[in-house]
């Protein structure tokens, strides 16, 4: 990777974080459980940790019912010639009974197809994949959260555990 292409992801990470401090709540207003509910939409521009490429992409979710969420989530690598795509179809389930303030816990199970261009010297091949995951989000305003993501793929040449940072928004 290049340090063009590091800066930019960097850059991108810093925009993301100050507008994530700048929501953040003033002193003495109260928010009520800024969790995950019902007919909201989420969009979470994120990036990951990997050893061979840094990968970013985004997720959308949306609330079927207090605990239940289907979505979508793209991620994508380049490096040295060569790239992948992920996309996939995700389906989660939070756990809104926990009852912590701005603090939504989920898990759950991404399907995609992973498209690969060769080069690079990293063998590998398209394909469909299957990776669950866990996750959160805390709630810094009633519209702007942090989150985290650990998927663990178990089918498909694309698997590995890695891990997701990013800025979820409600819209």
């Amino acid at each position: 990777m290049n340090t063009k292409k590091i800066f930019v992801v960097l850059l991108i990470l810093l925009v993301c974080s100050s507008l994530a401090l700048s929501a953040a709540p003033k002193k003495g207003k109260k928010y009520a459980q800024l969790q995950f509910k019902k007919g909201e939409l989420y969009l979470t521009p994120q990036i990951g940790l990997n050893s061979w490429a840094v990968p970013f992409g985004a997720n959308v979710e949306y609330a079927v019912t207090e605990n239940i969420g289907i979505g979508g989530t793209v991620m994508a690598w380049f490096w040295s010639g060569a790239s992948v795509i992920l996309p996939s179809v995700d389906a989660a389930y939070h756990l809104t009974k926990l009852g912590v303030d701005k603090l939504d816990l989920f898990g759950g199970v991404g399907v995609g197809f992973a498209i690969y261009n060769a080069g690079g010297g990293i063998a590998g091949s398209s394909g469909i994949y299957i990776s669950p995951f866990v996750a959160g989000r805390y709630w810094f305003s009633e519209k702007m959260a942090v989150s985290l993501r650990v998927n663990i793929g178990i089918i498909g040449d694309w698997t590995g555990v890695g891990g997701l940072f990013g800025v979820t928004f409600r819209i």
